[in-house]
């Protein structure tokens, strides 16, 4: 009985370790959080991450989460759509502009209770090319990384690059 429940209790443990996906998701931001936006002309927001490669976002005691960065690119390029739908005072009457994202770094660690992510992208407006790095905090491992994500989305929707760049 004793051998029983040992390797009972080891199959459990090793199933609790692995890597696990992690599949993007939105996290809403509320209004206000990014301002009213002069849009001059049509926004065309592109994924610019072509690498499908399975990327570590999380590793702590045994367990991993894992994605790619296109993926976690698009979810970034459909929230940059909707916060410049909701946000953006548009005229048609501007020139085409377009924003290509590329995320190229998403990491959460564990710290103490908490989880604190990281996340690096490029935004291409036009020609020129914007790096940012912008972290994030949360009681909730999902929440952090899904939260980072959104906040990258909210800083480069205040940069004052992108907003000439969008007004022009």
């Amino acid at each position: 009985m004793r051998k029983l429940f040992a390797i009972l209790l080891a199959s459990a443990a090793l199933t609790a370790c692995g890597t696990k996906p992690y599949v993007p998701q939105e996290y809403p931001l509320r209004d206000g959080l990014i301002p009213t936006l002069t849009v001059n002309g049509d926004v065309k927001v592109g994924n610019a991450q072509p690498s499908t490669d399975q990327a570590i976002v999380y590793s702590y005691g045994g367990t991993q989460l894992a994605s790619n960065y296109k993926d976690i690119t698009q979810l970034m390029v459909e929230q940059t759509k909707k916060e410049i739908a909701k946000s953006g005072k548009v005229s048609a009457s501007g020139k085409q502009k377009n924003i290509d994202i590329k995320v190229t770094y998403l990491q959460s660690r564990y710290i103490a209770f908490f989880w604190k992510s990281e996340i690096r992208f490029t935004a291409t407006l036009g020609g020129e090319t914007i790096e940012k790095t912008v972290t994030h905090g949360s009681g909730n491992l999902y929440q952090d990384l899904n939260g980072c994500i959104a906040e990258a989305v909210m800083k480069l929707l205040n940069d004052p690059k992108v907003t000439a760049y969008l007004a022009a």
